[in-house]
């Protein structure tokens, strides 16, 4: 049975950790959820290493007593805890949002009376995704043959050509900003014989993505993208064997590889008018919030927001792909990483936003279900991340269906006190079973 428990509503127990068992539903944490590598706020124990994290950073959690199997639960006993720390909702209320606090660092001033726009809310879509998706395909492919033809006359010894570049990144932001889904759909979606090139356009995407998300201006946003677009222009430079060769890199190689930054340098310093925080962007993509990166060791706020950014959208970019070194990670589990690096490679605040602008189950995102289906999400429930709308495209049996099925884990008719019967087992590398995410939107 379940270790000292008491009942603090009709709905919530409150229970040490000691006493979790697989199957119980938390829904709060007595702390804080930014303190901890959970990324959601409200979630089943499917496993015991989930038990063992929560014990890392908890004495006691709340249990949902609605959603929890009531033979799962002892009769309620005072806690064993002594020391009540504050839960996440009492931690916050009396502290400056991190929204807030990065606001006034990303444009330099104090945060005034007047409100602030939440994330997200500087835009309104003005285009549906299978509109949006009609063009996106279009400016997609275009982009995607712009950049080849760039790195390849860099190669070759020719120089950039910045108003091309600039007209791709002015299409890519009108996309984005009419609505950000489209791109990020396509944007999952890699060809194995174009890797680099392919980096180069998803990360310009997801830089605009999230530039969409915090409210950058316009001529921020063409600043970020054309800044995202470019961050590796320097490996043009670098012997395709040695950016294509899989396992660990010697020290040697490891060296020559970091100088791509400044090379790219050198390569847009030669063309006039480029703006100043694409080179800061460039420049400072790969230094980290701890100090640990490279090439002048950075930390903190030394780094600039767009390099910042750029750090950010890089390393999601590269996590979600094949590469030479590493197998493509779910974008799930990618944002787990995040989490893990927040603070440490990374500034929280930034990642904590970075997470609500992709999301955890993004629209596109391919998931396998505990009925062994695949699907494809559909749409994210913000308040409910782990029940997103999904499309069921494959039976247990791993077979395509005739015709898919909509199924949407939030709305799930269940009894008061029973699990639901389908949820999301685990997150599928892009590309999985060779499915394109984006014919399901249309």
């Amino acid at each position: 049975m379940p270790g000292n428990s008491a009942i603090v509503s009709n709905h919530l127990r409150k229970i040490d950790v000691d006493g979790l068992r697989i199957g119980m539903y938390v829904a709060e944490l007595d702390r804080p959820w930014l303190e901890t590598p959970f990324l959601f706020q409200g979630f089943f124990i499917r496993a015991k290493s989930e038990i063992e994290e929560l014990r890392q950073h908890c004495d006691f959690v709340l249990i949902d007593l609605e959603e929890t199997d009531d033979k799962l639960l002892g009769p309620a006993k005072p806690l064993k805890s002594a020391k009540i720390s504050k839960t996440a909702s009492d931690g916050t209320a009396k502290k400056q949002s991190p929204w807030r606090r990065f606001i006034a660092l990303f444009w330099r001033r104090k945060v005034s009376a007047i409100k602030t726009p939440a994330p997200g809310e500087f835009y309104q879509d003005t285009a549906s995704v299978a509109d949006e998706l009609v063009v996106a395909r279009s400016v997609h492919s275009g982009s995607l043959r712009e950049i080849m033809h760039t790195l390849e006359r860099i190669r070759n010894g020719g120089t950039l050509q910045m108003p091309e570049l600039e007209v791709v990144t002015e299409t890519m932001v009108d996309s984005v900003l009419r609505n950000s889904m489209a791109m990020a759909l396509l944007a999952r979606i890699r060809e194995k014989d174009d890797q680099m090139y392919a980096h180069s356009i998803s990360t310009s995407i997801w830089a605009l993505v999230f530039g969409r998300h915090l409210g950058l201006n316009r001529e921020s946003l063409k600043a970020v993208g054309l800044g995202a677009l470019l961050l590796d222009v320097g490996k043009t430079k670098l012997p395709i064997d040695l950016l294509a060769k899989k396992g660990e890199l010697t020290i040697v190689e490891k060296s020559y590889v970091r100088s791509h930054v400044e090379l790219g340098l050198d390569v847009i310093r030669k063309t006039e008018g480029v703006d100043a925080r694409v080179l800061d962007m460039v420049a400072t993509h790969h230094e980290r919030f701890d100090g640990s990166g490279y090439p002048k060791k950075l930390f903190g706020n030394q780094i600039p927001v767009f390099g910042r950014i750029g750090g950010i959208v890089d390393s999601y970019s590269a996590m979600t792909a094949e590469t030479p070194y590493a197998p493509a990670m779910s974008s799930y589990d990618a944002m787990r990483e995040f989490k893990a690096l927040s603070d440490k490679s990374f500034q929280s605040e930034m990642v904590e936003q970075f997470i609500q602008a992709i999301g955890i189950f993004p629209a596109g995102t391919l998931v396998e279900l505990n009925t062994g289906e695949i699907a494809v999400v559909l749409k994210e429930h913000r308040l409910s991340r782990l029940q997103p709308e999904l499309a069921v495209i494959f039976g247990p049996d791993k077979e395509e269906l005739t015709d898919f099925r909509i199924l949407d884990l939030l709305e799930q008719g269940t009894e008061p006190g029973t699990r639901p019967k389908a949820w999301i087992e685990r997150g599928l590398k892009p590309g999985a079973y060779n499915i394109d995410p984006s014919k399901y939107f249309l």
